[in-house]
This record gives structure tokens, C-alpha cells and sequence, in this order.
């Protein structure tokens, strides 16, 4: 039995999803009968539509209809706003945050773009098979956090030092925050490469830096390459900010490569590699 067979046994109902060249993972589905782009993003916390899409909605405070594949939901709280990147209007119509993939007991394989969403919470015994499925399959649990406002973090080691990571399916890279510059023993190199962060936080230059000790619970990834950058502007890092704690972030570049299974409700990440320790 193949691991998409082993959800659908366990309850699962299976959505497909496409990625994009910057590494998003997204779908278009039908919202009140209107075709709109949605974007998966565990890095969002709340479910988010852009104005346009709530014009004329009786109640702007929730997706009344949204059919993703042949799942269907309903009734789902909703977030209106300008969704801006540097300035242009976003890329995508409705930002599925945290709060939605919580609520639906979701689980994201972002190895093989796939969806999976339940309609009850899974039971002990439902979630045990599963879990004993992937290590069959040769995945590695990571244990999660749920941090205020709503956000997963996983522990990694860069360079055998702590780094708490944001888990952001929808960063298109994964990054340091520049602050853990000497602690981590980090060696900057320039890049040509920018980032585009949302509302007015805008586009900017990256240095990267080759990480030569990259650990995320068992798993260890040598010769990985990071962003390094100014993480204050999206709300990290900083001890001012909401989640002052995150120093780095796990964007979609290492999860598809380790075809990670983020566990939304369980709060655990499911690595296969094959690089292991």
C-alpha cells in the first residue's frame, strides 16, 4: 500500500496541488462558485481572501463555499484585506492560513504536492497507523510548536547551535535571521538573488552563507546553503516582534527536497532524506 492509499484508509480526503517557481504551494479552487487561485501557506496564520473576492459576500467574515479538488468545506473564518507584495497586488486570491489546515487536521506533502484534510479529528488508533506507515517509508518525526500568534517552529542545529525555524510553506527560500551571524559562525557571501515581503515591507538584497552542519531531528543535511537577511520587517527575530523567538526560517526549498510531511494537527514534520546520520 502506497502512502497516498494509507490516508485515504485512515480518512484522509486527498487534494492536488501545483508548485510554483518560487517554491509555493497552490491550487485553484472554487470559492462561492468563483474560481480563484488559493495559496497553502503554513507560515500565514490566518486565513486570508483579497477584497476582491469578499466584495458583494453577505458575510465577509467567512468562506460561506470553498471547494478545493472534490473536497468541499464550508463555513470557514476568513480574514478580508489589500493583499499587497512590495507594493503589487499578490500573485493569488486567497491565502489558506494555519487557522484552515488546524481546523481541518491537515497534513501537507510537499515531496508530492499533494493535500490531505480530514472532516473529524483522527483517532489514537487512526493516527498511530499512519505514523508507523511513514517511519516504514523511511520518514523521521520532528516534533513542532505552536507559537502566538498561530505559527509551527521546528528545531534545527545550524553549525550544532539551536535555531528555532519558522516552518512557512510559502517562503520561497529557507533563511537566517542576520542577528545569528557570529553565534552561528556564519560566512556571508552577496547574491543576486532578492526577496519580496508583503505590505510595505518590500524587496531587498540577501547575502547566503554555506551551512556546513544543518540538523533537523534526526536528519542531517550537509553543504546546505541559507539566506541570510533582516528579519525584523516580517515579525521575527527581534525581541520587539510578535514571534521574537524564530531566528530562521524552513521555506519550501528544504521541505520539498526532504519531502517533508508538515502534520498540522499532530504538530509534527515527517523528513525523508537520502543523506541521513
Amino acid at each position: 500500500m502506497n502512502l497516498a492509499d494509507q490516508f485515504a484508509k485512515c480518512g484522509y480526503e486527498q487534494i492536488e496541488l501545483r508548485r510554483t517557481g518560487e517554491n509555493h504551494l497552490f491550487l485553484f479552487g472554487q470559492v462561492n462558485g468563483r474560481r480563484r487561485s488559493c495559496l497553502v501557506d503554513t507560515g500565514w496564520s490566518f486565513t486570508t481572501a483579497a477584497t476582491n473576492v469578499t466584495r458583494g459576500m453577505a458575510d465577509a467574515g467567512q468562506l460561506a463555499s470553498l471547494k478545493l479538488g472534490r473536497v468541499a468545506f464550508t463555513n470557514q473564518p476568513l480574514v478580508t484585506q489589500r493583499m499587497l507584495f512590495n507594493g503589487q497586488p499578490a500573485s493569488f486570491d486567497v491565502v489558506l492560513g494555519l487557522d484552515f489546515l488546524r481546523r481541518n487536521f491537515a497534513v501537507i506533502d510537499c515531496g508530492n504536492r499533494r493535500l490531505h484534510t480530514r472532516r473529524a479529528v483522527p483517532t489514537g488508533a487512526e493516527q498511530a497507523v499512519l505514523e508507523d506507515e511513514l517511519r516504514r517509508s523511511g520518514y523521521h518525526a520532528v516534533e513542532l510548536r505552536l507559537r502566538q500568534p498561530p505559527a509551527l517552529t521546528a528545531e534545527a542545529r545550524v553549525n550544532h547551535e539551536p535555531v528555532e525555524m519558522l516552518v512557512d510553506s510559502g517562503a520561497v527560500w529557507s533563511c537566517l535571521d542576520e542577528r545569528q551571524r557570529e553565534r552561528l559562525r556564519l560566512k556571508l557571501a552577496p547574491s543576486a538573488g532578492r526577496i519580496t515581503g508583503a505590505g510595505a515591507t518590500g524587496t531587498r538584497s540577501v547575502a547566503v552563507a554555506d551551512v556546513k552542519f544543518f540538523q533537523l531531528g534526526e536528519m542531517t543535511m550537509k553543504g546546505t546553503t541559507l539566506a541570510v537577511f533582516d528579519l525584523s520587517d516580517w515579525g521575527f527575530a527581534a525581541p520587539d516582534r510578535a514571534l521574537s523567538e524564530v531566528q530562521g526560517i524552513l521555506g519550501g526549498d528544504l521541505l520539498a527536497a526532504n519531502e517533508t510531511m508538515i502534520d498540522c494537527h499532530a504538530l509534527k514534520l515527517w523528513l525523508r532524506s537520502a543523506v541521513r546520520r
